[in-house]
């Protein structure tokens, strides 16, 4: 097994110092969302680090899970952490946005699944219903007799 702790070879793109694994997320988020940082005001790298790394935390959640996977606490956690890189001076209302399209489908979806339980368990009870009523009928229902003709 490899030294899993050993440490990840930093560059700089687009004015923060980020792992060299998350410079192609970097570059779709400064592509597709210029503005991203333009009202940062951080000086410090360490802080402007950071930040950076709770916007891909966010990033990886939202675009990178799937539905199914996501908790109610990831969600959670990710919009906090979206609001204190809002607070940062990220323009992030696109990634906002996405957060709150994510959070209506996992409701959407959870309600769903809700009312198939719920239709499921009306249909067991249908079915154990007809079942007691099956054994309660007469047994000369479910013979069958044939009248012989003298």
């Amino acid at each position: 097994m490899g030294n899993q702790l050993q440490r990840q070879r930093k560059v700089t793109a687009h004015g923060f110092i980020i792992a060299s694994s998350k410079v192609k997320l970097a570059n779709w988020i400064f592509q597709t969302y210029p503005n991203t940082s333009a009202n940062v005001k951080l000086q410090d790298d360490v802080l402007r680090t950071r930040y950076m790394n709770l916007l891909f935390s966010v990033i990886k959640r939202l675009y990178h899970k799937p539905l199914s996977d996501l908790t109610e606490d990831e969600l959670s956690k990710a919009s906090q952490e979206l609001s204190d890189v809002t607070q940062a001076g990220f323009s992030v209302e696109w990634l906002a946005s996405k957060l709150e399209k994510v959070t209506l489908e996992k409701k959407t979806s959870e309600d769903r699944i809700r009312e198939l339980e719920e239709e499921l368990e009306k249909l067991k009870l249908t079915m154990s219903e007809e079942k007691v009523k099956l054994k309660k009928q007469p047994s000369w229902i479910t013979k069958t007799e044939i009248p012989i003709s003298p």
